[in-house]
């Protein structure tokens, strides 16, 4: 009798012990079948001593790491728990390697996952560092096929997931969304519901104009995920450059983003063309105090006049 509820008392206490260990529901990748796959130079490779990087707390376990300065800042969040940590988009090879090292110095615990946002080569390389060191490699099933067909020199994700994937570790969850095509047809977020955070990256901006022609862009899953974050329980939100933003500036995007379709397509519509047409696009007087306004907003035309005239027909 003392032996059986012994064996129960170990078995409850193994189960625990299990349940507190990493773990997710994603699908398992073999990257054997990619294991000489060719590869491009790695632009982020180069040492870089002097490139600026910090690794701040957000709140609790949670942390901000950057890399970069200025308009070339890149960032993610950031779960440390006395299991091992989790990172979201390295940013770098050539600052990957220090990350590592200073999660590992400061928090003593291993790094278990790391998380690709989406298929950019500038959110996703240096993953190899974290990957060989041991981490799970975590992205949506959409950019595997970039990652290989465009050579991209990162690693090969481990896990991936179609809608809906969940990590656990250390006792805190967190959660990945595949939204509509916004940014990128790859783009996922990240949701730390423990700490009402989100990891928005380059679909959400911090009172900062879109980057550059809109690379990549979707204009109409765009105003659909915009409006996804929008319902969402959270008070941080990190967007992967420049400073965390609130959720009232996201509120100001899909306006924004709104605003300089209709005035695209009515100016298309109207007849002018492109060296006409970009010099009469107005902005709003706060759209003008956004971070990289003078750089960016030119180009902000001519993605979007792109996109109207790739998608829209008239009589013919």
């Amino acid at each position: 009798m003392r032996f059986s509820r012994f064996l129960v008392m170990l078995s409850l206490l193994v189960f625990a012990h299990t349940n507190a260990f990493a773990a997710d529901d994603g699908i398992f990748v073999d990257r054997s079948q990619y294991a000489n796959r060719p590869l491009l130079p790695d632009f982020t490779a180069a040492a870089c001593p002097d490139t600026p990087r910090g690794l701040e707390q957000i709140k609790g376990n949670l942390y901000r790491h950057t890399t970069g300065a200025g308009l070339a800042v890149h960032s993610g969040l950031v779960l440390v728990t006395k299991e091992g940590a989790l990172i979201i988009d390295p940013g770098m090879t050539c600052t990957a390697t220090i990350l590592r090292d200073e999660i590992k110095r400061r928090f003593g615990v291993p790094l278990k996952y790391v998380v690709f946002t989406h298929g950019h080569a500038d959110h996703i390389s240096g993953g190899q560092i974290f990957q060989d060191d041991g981490a799970l490699v975590v992205a949506n099933q959409r950019p595997l096929e970039p990652i290989i067909g465009e050579k991209i020199p990162t690693a090969v994700p481990d896990r991936i997931f179609d809608k809906d994937m969940t990590i656990t570790l250390g006792g805190e969850s967190v959660l990945l969304h595949r939204v509509a095509s916004s940014h990128s047809d790859s783009m996922i977020m990240v949701i730390f519901p423990g700490y009402k955070a989100l990891q928005c990256t380059d679909a959400c901006e911090s009172k900062s104009m879109p980057y550059n022609d809109f690379l990549d862009f979707y204009y109409d899953g765009w105003i659909e995920t915009l409006d996804w974050v929008a319902q969402q329980d959270v008070d941080v939100i990190d967007v992967g450059h420049y400073n965390p933003a609130a959720k009232a500036d996201e509120a100001a995007l899909p306006a924004y983003l709104v605003d300089l379709h209709q005035q695209v397509l009515a100016l298309v519509r109207s007849g002018q063309l492109w060296d006409q047409l970009y010099r009469n696009v107005r902005f709003s007087d706060e759209v003008k105090k956004w971070t990289a306004f003078d750089t960016m907003h030119t180009l902000n035309v001519l993605g979007m006049y792109r996109w109207v005239t790739n998608h829209r027909r008239g009589e013919w």
